[in-house]
């Protein structure tokens, strides 16, 4: 009887070490293309916010920081979208398979940080957009 509880012990053992490390990551993969297209969704809305704030104002050399005009942060908004959020980008992130789930976790990361970022800066476009309003 304990030979028999062994081998199902280390048979639950392997299975569990197979399916942890070596099963493909594909709910994993799901989870970072959901918040991909999220994010890019969210990239172009501050995009958009941007340019009709440019169009309302006529504020294309209105400076929104120091030495970085409105016009200035639309164009390097749009380079970073190409590099980083285009569907080229997510195609990559669908496609490939050899992506492990360590990979994935770092992508995810990356994403939820610009994600959250992007959240703020658009809450804070609708802050301006509606006081310009008034």
């Amino acid at each position: 009887m304990e030979i028999f509880i062994g081998i199902a012990g280390l048979l639950i053992a392997w299975l569990t070490y197979k399916k942890t490390f070596h099963s493909k990551p594909d709910e994993e993969r799901n989870n970072l293309l959901g918040i991909f297209l999220t994010t890019q969704k969210l990239h172009l809305e501050v995009q958009s916010l941007l340019q009709k704030y440019i169009d309302d104002n006529n504020g294309a050399e209105h400076f929104i920081y120091p030495d970085i005009t409105f016009q200035r942060l639309l164009d390097m908004y749009k380079q970073g979208f190409e590099k980083d959020l285009s569907d080229k980008v997510y195609e990559e992130l669908k496609n490939n398979q050899n992506y492990t789930k360590s990979n994935i976790g770092t992508f995810q990361n990356q994403i939820d940080i610009q994600h959250n970022a992007l959240l703020q800066f658009r809450n804070q476009l609708l802050f301006l957009q509606a006081t310009t309003n008034e």
